[in-house]
């Protein structure tokens, strides 16, 4: 699956997008694994307290994990994920 970044994720994985080819039956377990891979600068803008961070966005195929299992929703079948971290605006 294509996992695409945002904003100052961007900054932290050094990466727009990249093919994910691990396994992964939840978004839990690919977000804990991109925080493994990338680190803090990945983690601070994602994850507290091993929920998702504020005002964190991640969809899968466009729609919002919240509502539907959050990191427990399963990513069988999904070809996008797309995460986005809070952004600030004015």
């Amino acid at each position: 699956m294509k996992v695409r970044y945002f904003a100052l994720l961007r900054e932290a994985t050094h990466k727009r997008e990249e093919e994910w080819t691990r396994p992964a039956p939840d978004v839990r377990t690919l977000v804990n694994d991109l925080v493994a891979l990338y680190g803090e600068p990945f983690a601070k803008w994602v994850m507290k307290d091993g929920d998702l961070y504020g005002f964190t966005a991640i969809l899968l195929d466009g729609k919002d994990v919240r509502g539907r299992g959050g990191l427990d929703c399963s990513l069988e079948g999904v070809a996008e994920v797309d995460i986005f971290p809070p952004l600030a605006g004015g």
